[in-house]
This record gives structure tokens, sequence and C-alpha cells, in this order.
């Protein structure tokens, strides 16, 4: 008897533990996705303030002149002055404001922290131009700029990541000239998320193995352990039925006292054992009758596709080549084949002024050349007078030599003036071939045109 390939224990494991990875990837991806949205959140919620209050003291015409006539105003340097100490007081990562022309960004006004001014830095130029923004970047403050709204992308550079805030600078005429950008670092975001979705793995980890160690604990008590304690017993019975009479079978039923359907089952099999014993006799002597029964229907079908006078195929075998021959076509296994159509002539007469039994006689003689001719190919006897040889293979590849040699066979026995007159066989025969879009029926209905012509030609020559 096989031992299983898939221990239930350890499907059971398995089980748990695909559950536990799910459930862990479940908690992790919601933590990351809420935890992510409540962030980023709030960084809106701070730049989007940010930026409203800057741009309700600033002063756009002004601003827009600036950037037009390339000469600051003293509305320009208090701006400037503005933006300076509001880095330092919302700790912004880098506030600005700019607008593209080409494939460059232009600054119009960018913050100096105080510890950058510590630093010597000083502010960026007014009007100062960079290229050091790519084509990907430069569409995004492009974008914010045409809108009338607050714009909001996450970026990378060399001094970290930063989520930015872009509001269009727009003047008293609704022209769009540049945007306002305050930037915020997100590293500390990054670090938080990653922070939060560990810890809902862990507690999921946990709280899953706890789960998982009492399922499976109560499991083995009251379903497992027993059935496995069951299936030892039941494959013990079945090695013993091989070697014992079934008079000496004995199922040994564990002791299950589960109270449930594993119980249940145990006492059923038990009770299945019993009748076992009971009834197997009679299942031997019906297993007897059954393959008698099959051995006659084996010997009926054999009769069924093997003509009983000459014993090649008969009508029912051929029907079903022709089926196989009409699958692979569909399926395009065969792509090359022939059918050759014989019938005999002057059956009636041999039958009329001789007897049937010659009448046999004159058909099984004239199949035996046939087959002998055509010793590669399957022969059907579909009529009284008709025979058919399915061409494959190397009766194929010499086809019209097989016919020909045939029909000179033939000829040579029905002018044999020392033979009997039923052993003078005549016959006309006719061959087509599988074209690429024929169906077995056209093939055979060539066929039997050819055939039917061949039969006229040998009427008029005897005229």
């Amino acid at each position: 008897m096989t031992v299983n390939r898939r221990p239930i224990r350890r499907s059971l494991f398995i089980g748990c533990a695909a559950f536990i990875a799910f459930m862990c990837l479940l908690f992790s991806s919601q933590a990351y996705y809420t935890y992510t949205k409540t962030l980023y959140s709030r960084y809106e919620e701070k730049l989007n303030n940010i930026l409203n209050h800057i741009i309700g003291q600033v002063d756009q015409d002004d601003l827009y002149q600036c950037v037009i006539t390339g000469e600051k105003s003293q509305k320009y340097d208090h701006f400037q002055q503005k933006l300076n100490l509001l880095v330092d007081e919302f700790n912004l990562f880098y506030l600005y404001s700019a607008f593209v022309r080409g494939k460059q960004l232009v600054n119009i006004s960018s913050a100096t922290s105080e510890a950058e001014r510590a630093r010597g830095e000083v502010d960026m130029p007014f009007l100062e131009t960079t290229d050091a923004y790519p084509e990907e970047e430069l569409k995004k403050y492009a974008n914010a700029t045409a809108k009338d709204e607050i714009s909001y992308f996450e970026e990378t550079s060399d001094w970290g990541a930063a989520y930015t805030a872009c509001r269009p600078l727009v003047n008293s005429t609704g022209v769009h000239y540049g945007v306002l950008c305050a930037d915020i670092s997100i590293d500390a975001l990054h670090k938080s998320v990653h922070r939060s979705v560990l810890n809902s793995i862990i507690s999921t980890l946990g709280a899953g193995l706890l789960f998982v160690a009492i399922l499976i604990f109560w499991l083995h008590r009251n379903v497992t352990g027993p059935i496995l304690a069951l299936e030892k017993s039941v494959r013990k019975f079945a090695e013993d039925s091989n070697s014992k009479a079934p008079e000496d079978l004995a199922f040994d039923a564990p002791d299950i006292n589960t109270h449930n359907e594993v119980e249940s089952l145990s006492t059923s099999i038990l009770k299945m054992t019993e009748d076992i014993k009971v009834y197997v006799q009679d299942i031997l002597e019906a297993k007897k009758s059954v393959k008698n029964a099959q051995e006659k229907a084996e010997n009926m079908t054999m009769l069924a596709y093997k003509d009983a006078l000459t014993h090649v195929g008969s009508k029912i075998a051929y029907d079903n080549a022709a089926r196989a021959l009409a699958q692979g076509i569909t399926d395009g296994n065969v792509t090359e084949f022939g059918i050759a159509m014989i019938d005999l002539n002057n059956l009636k007469l041999i039958n009329d002024s001789y007897g049937h039994a010659n009448g046999n006689t004159y058909i099984s003689g004239a199949c035996h050349i046939i087959c002998i001719i055509f010793r590669h190919s399957p022969v059907f006897r579909i009529g009284g007078d008709e025979f058919i040889a399915i061409l494959k293979g190397d009766d194929y590849a010499t086809r019209h030599e097989l016919v020909e040699q045939a029909r000179q066979k033939f000829f040579e026995t029905e002018n044999d003036n020392a033979k009997e007159p039923w052993e003078r066989y005549s016959v006309a025969i006719g061959m087509a071939e599988y074209k690429a879009g024929d169906t077995v029926d056209t093939v055979f209905k060539r066929a039997d045109e050819d055939m039917y012509q061949n039969k006229q030609n040998m009427k008029k020559s005897r005229t």
C-alpha cells in the first residue's frame, strides 16, 4: 500500500503557514496604506497652510514685474526675507519660487536657512537658471504653474527624499508666471512607515503563531490524531486482505472517543469490514461472472469488426478507421493517404449459376489476392462484392504501381480458362489520393468514381 505523498499533518502545517503569511501580508499592506495616507495628509495640510500664509503676504503684481523686468523691488527683498524666516520657523527642507523656461528652471527666490547662512551660504541669485533638473521634473513644475490649485509630488535628490507642494503664482490679470514651492523632508516618514509595518508584521505573526498552536493542539486531540490512528488500522486491514483468507481477516479498531464525526467514521468502518468478510466471496464470484461477460463481449466486438467470410475488416471497422482519419486530418496529424475501391465483377452470375458456396469461394479468393497486393494497408469488406484498402506508408508511396499490378493480376485470373469459373476472379479498381481541403468522404467518392470508370472501360473492351 502506498504511503501518502501529502501527510495530513504536513498539509496542516503548510496551510497554517500560508494563512499566517497571508495575514501578515494583508495587515502589513493595510498598515502601510493607512499610515502612509495619514502622514501624507498631515504633510499636505501643513504645506498648504504655509503656502497660503506666504501668498497672503506677497504682492504678486510687484513680483510679476520683477520677473518681467529682471529688477528687484523693495517688496521683493521683503519677500526674500520672509522666505528665509519661514524656512526655519516651519522646519522646511526647502522654500523657493521659480518658473520653467525651455529646459531650465529659473529661480525667483530661494530661502536660506539660519544654519546655511552660518556656513557662509547666501541667497540664490535672482533669475539664476539651472539645467540640473531632468525633463520629467520640469514637466511637474510646468504643470503645477498652469493649475489653479496646489500640486503635490515626491522627489528624491542628493539631499534626500522630499515631499513638494507647489502653488501657482498668478498676478491680478490671471497670468500664471511661476510657482511657490515648499519641500518637507520625508526620510522620517519612510522610517516611521517601515517601523509601523514591521510592528504590524510582528504583531500579526505573534498572534498567528499563538492561534495556530492552539488550533493544531485541538485538531490533534479531536481530528488528526484519531484520523491517523484510524488510517493505521485501515492500512493494516488492507495489507492483511492480500495474504489472508476472508474468514481470517480482522479489523483492529482504535479506541476513539471524540464524540464527533471521526468516532462515527471509526464505527462505520468497523461495520463495513464485517460486511466485507460476509460478502467478499460473493464479490469474487461476481468478479468471475463479470470477467466471463467481458470475454464474451470482447469476442462479440471482434466479430463485429471482422468480416466472417474473408476475415478482413468489416464495414463497422472501416467506419471507425474513416473517423480516425477524419480526426487526424482535423488535428493535422494525417497529411497523406489513399483509398483503393475494389468491386467484384460477375458475383451475381457465379451465385446464380454455380451456387452461393462457390460464390463465397469467389469472394474469398479475390480478397486473398487484394490482401497480398496491398499487404501494408488495412483491407475492409464494406459490401457483398465491395472492398476498400486504405493506402498508407509503402503502399501509398507505390500506389500507382500496386493498382496497376492488381489490375494485371485480376486480368490474368479472369482469362485463365484452365480454372473453374468461380476461380477466375474479375474486379474493377479505382483509386484516389487525399489532397489539402479534402475529407475522407470526398476521397472515397473520387475512388468510387474512378472504380466505376474502370468498370465501364472493362465493359467496352469486351464488346
